[in-house]
């Protein structure tokens, strides 16, 4: 198997992401946008277990029980209600939010590109597709 990096290369493009994820601002608020989304789930089966609450404990295990579930909108939401949480409590990190707002403009262009790369693909089909349109010839 060929790779496209190699291993220096590899560590030079991982390096900004691993500092800005592994940054203690980012970290907490992570964490707080985890029990947001997920981490009610689980203390409440630990609770409605502990405390035999059978309601509390049906609705936390449906909700882990979705979670488990390929293609959830929980990891969607996860981490902007994350980086909204890092906009609140942490304004002075300038250099996380500077390279989350650098990486979300490289996706949306990355994505636009490939948008229109796609569109103008399906349109060259279409034209190949349609018969040549030519008027028809007039008799005298």
């Amino acid at each position: 198997m060929k790779f496209k990096f190699t291993k220096a290369e590899l560590r030079e493009k991982l390096r900004p992401w691993v500092r800005a994820l592994t940054n203690p601002h980012l970290l907490i608020s992570l964490g707080i946008a985890w029990f947001i989304t997920n981490g009610w789930a689980y203390c409440a089966i630990g609770i409605g277990g502990f405390l035999n609450i059978d309601w509390l404990l049906r609705i936390g295990t449906v909700w882990a029980g979705l979670l488990w579930l390929p293609g959830t909108p929980e990891k969607l939401l996860t981490f902007p209600i994350a980086i909204f949480i890092l906009r609140r409590l942490f304004p002075n990190d300038t250099r996380t939010l500077a390279m989350i707002d650098r990486k979300w403009k490289a996706a949306k262009d990355k994505t636009r590109i490939r948008f229109r790369q796609f569109r103008e693909k399906l349109r060259g089909k279409r034209k190949k597709a349609l018969p040549d349109q030519q008027k028809p010839e007039q008799h005298e």
